[in-house]
């Protein structure tokens, strides 16, 4: 089958995650499982009594509520004194929290589930205390391949970009290679690349796509360069994409009010109301940093299809949507899939449907309906069902 090409790639990833490092490019994976007090001290646990609450972000749309809350003061009114850090890829954010500089942090949904059931030895009790946005993404490809590429297997011989392992990008994407009839191994190379570089690097064509978040899928069209091959909602619908992690050590009123204050920032810039309102507090330097257009036509749905359509979907991108117990088990399934979660994660349902348990919140959607994603029902009671190797 398609996975057996896939296992010694995979098993050199996990051995140099489990060594501490993974050198991709100008980024560097590394995670201790220890924290260091210096920076535990900085950074503070309750965000109250003058204490502050170091909150980690990268700058993309899905980080939506987050800044929002901020911007919004709804932090305040939670009596918190929190302040948002910025990091510019995954891989910094995941060390920050992962050795204890951080508490809380903005993570793809796939994060807090491996540091939570330490599928590396980024291990730290975790859990996956808000789902920030559903959809949002794209596959976006440069449209030199305008004329040539139609169909999946068109994508054969491509380099493609992802935003980090442990991402429903990269987990998806693979799903809709295969489903595609490409191998996501030996027939296309996968390569990290922080979200800011995504834009750049496809257009001097050292990448032939990406599937990455807002507002670089508009970047990429208003400068011609991309254009969106696939949004990833036509691939799983309302997928979950972001959240924000929380140790399991902090305050469980600290972290009720951190909810809370995301509540407050995910209604705001979910109403088509406050479009240019959300755009324009988003686009600030200490935030997105980016053109407020790109974002307010995130926001409001706007793309362009890959023949050439103009497209408005309200639902391109949803913020504080419910956790979803079934989505965090097909993550931890492909995970197994793939080989990312280590001996923490095999290839068992029971085993998946147990590290999925440990990193819901309470508030938790616990339904078990199964779901179509790339064409497969998937199942969350026998999440292994049609993944076998």
């Amino acid at each position: 089958m398609v996975h057996d090409l896939k296992l010694s790639r995979r098993q050199i990833l996990r051995s140099a995650v489990a060594m501490g490092g993974v050198a991709v490019g100008s980024q560097v994976l590394s995670a201790c499982s220890t924290p260091r007090q210096e920076d535990k001290a900085q950074s503070g646990t309750s965000g109250r009594g003058g204490e502050t609450l170091t909150i980690g972000f990268v700058p993309i749309a899905c980080a939506s509520p987050l800044v929002a809350a901020d911007g919004l003061g709804a932090f305040a009114k939670q009596g918190l004194n929190v302040e948002l850090r910025k990091f510019a890829g995954w891989a910094d954010l995941w060390t920050a929290y992962a050795t204890g500089a951080l508490d809380v942090a903005h993570m793809l949904s796939p994060m807090p589930l491996a540091i939570d059931a330490g599928a590396t030895n980024a291990s730290r009790p975790t859990e996956l205390a808000f789902t920030q946005n559903t959809n949002g993404q794209a596959l976006t490809l440069s449209t030199s391949h305008l004329d040539t590429v139609s169909r999946p297997a068109d994508l054969k011989g491509m380099v493609l970009g992802i935003p980090f392992e442990y991402s429903v990008h990269a987990l998806l994407l693979r799903d809709y290679l295969v489903a595609g009839g490409v191998d996501p191994v030996s027939d296309v190379e996968l390569r990290l690349l922080r979200p800011a570089d995504m834009v750049a690097q496809l257009s001097v064509g050292t990448i032939d796509g990406f599937i990455g978040p807002e507002p670089f899928n508009q970047r990429a069209l208003t400068t011609g360069s991309g254009r969106a091959f696939v949004p990833t909602r036509q691939m799983w619908d309302n997928h979950p994409c972001c959240s924000v992690a929380v140790a399991k050590e902090v305050d469980r009123d600290v972290r009720d009010r951190v909810v809370a204050a995301l509540h407050e920032g995910a209604q705001y810039v979910d109403s088509p109301h406050h479009v240019h309102e959300s755009a324009s507090m988003l686009a600030k330097e200490k935030y997105l940093n980016q053109k407020e257009e790109l974002i307010s036509r995130a926001l409001a749905g706007n793309y362009t299809t890959w023949d050439g359509k103009d497209m408005v979907d309200p639902q391109m991108i949803k913020f504080g949507g419910s956790t979803s117990a079934t989505a965090i088990t097909w993550m931890a399934a492909q995970m197994a899939r793939w080989d990312l979660g280590g001996k923490a994660m095999p290839m068992d349902d029971q085993a998946l449907i147990d590290v999925t348990k440990s990193v819901l919140p309470r508030e938790a959607d616990l339904t078990t309906d199964p779901v179509k994603i790339n064409g497969h029902t998937f199942d969350p009671l026998h999440p292994t069902a049609g993944y076998q190797r």
